[in-house]
């Protein structure tokens, strides 16, 4: 049996929010002997690399060429930076909960830009999914929640995550007439270019432990590669909105994840309450969509790809 493309879209971002959620747990084994930048340049180019055999024949509008350039230097130059030095200046229980932001300004780009709409239902369970993320990720323990005493640091992270919402919305246009996997080359590869002669002045090693080659890799390769490929497949069957709304449902993989490699820590109840939560919002949100513009005002987000058949 055939699993309508609509389904796909939301298979696909619960899939990649699970990678997404295991990028912190990750990114800490691979900190502690990298540096940050030459984790942002390396987690670029690696995938960027890999995807490089489908870039033959592709064909890209001038206009595009310029959409590219700005998702890359917002998404994949200025958002790392803002991010990594802002979580130099805030704290981890900060950096948590205010990820969970780029959802947000994906949603109100996608909103204010794209036109994209959503039913009374659906903002219903997306509401349930925030309120999850937010138990999930707060645990209610606003003491560890310092907004003020580390005010410039949060500011930069929520920034980051504008950046980033930017680099979606942007990415979404550019898929109506791309195709998911030399876009995404195209960017990572680009991305890497112009991130390498920042990392270059900054003068940070690339004496890379071989310990940790293995982590960096499977870091690059699916918390960059694969989850960008779903990602991108997301938007275009279902919506930016649609899977921005979804995506911080990483929270709660994210600390299984964190769990299953640090087994010293142990959910708490608020936790469970908050998982359980986004689970039966996120299934709600699926059995609660409404029809897409394809169905009604015509569709918006389904691009008609210039340069091969309609896949990845």
């Amino acid at each position: 049996m055939r699993i309508p493309e609509r389904t796909r879209g939301y298979l696909a971002i619960v899939l990649a929010a699970v990678l997404f959620g295991l990028w912190p747990t990750l990114s800490k084994l691979v900190l502690d002997e990298v540096h940050p930048l030459v984790i942002a340049f390396l987690i670029q180019l690696i995938p960027g690399l890999a995807l490089a055999p489908s870039l033959r024949g592709v064909r890209i509008s001038r206009l595009d060429w310029k959409l590219i350039l700005l998702s890359c230097t917002v998404g994949a130059v200025l958002g790392p930076i803002v991010y990594l030095y802002g979580l130099e200046r805030s704290t981890a229980s900060n950096s948590v909960l205010l990820s969970n932001s780029e959802a947000l300004f994906t949603m109100m780009l996608a909103y204010a830009f794209l036109g994209e709409r959503a039913t009374r239902r659906e903002y219903l369970a997306l509401g349930g999914i925030a309120v999850g993320a937010f138990l999930v990720t707060t645990q209610l323990r606003f003491g560890d929640v310092r907004f003020l005493e580390f005010l410039i640091g949060n500011l930069m992270l929520v920034g980051a995550a504008a950046c980033w919402g930017v680099s979606n919305t942007t990415s979404t246009v550019l898929l109506r007439r791309i195709r998911i996997v030399p876009l995404l080359a195209v960017q990572l590869l680009l991305g890497s270019a112009l991130l390498a002669p920042i990392v270059a002045l900054t003068g940070a090693s690339f004496d890379i432990p071989l310990r940790i080659v293995p982590s960096l890799l499977f870091l690059a390769l699916s918390a960059v590669g694969m989850f960008s490929i779903l990602f991108f497949y997301a938007f275009r069957t279902i919506g930016a909105m649609r899977t921005g709304a979804v995506l911080p449902t990483s929270a709660l993989w994210g600390i299984l994840v964190a769990l299953y490699v640090f087994p010293s820590e142990a959910l708490t109840e608020v936790q469970i309450l908050g998982g359980a939560l986004m689970v039966g919002a996120l299934i709600a949100f699926y059995l609660f969509r409404g029809p897409s513009r394809a169905e009604g005002e015509g569709e918006t987000l389904k691009p008609a790809a210039s340069d091969g058949p309609d896949s990845p």
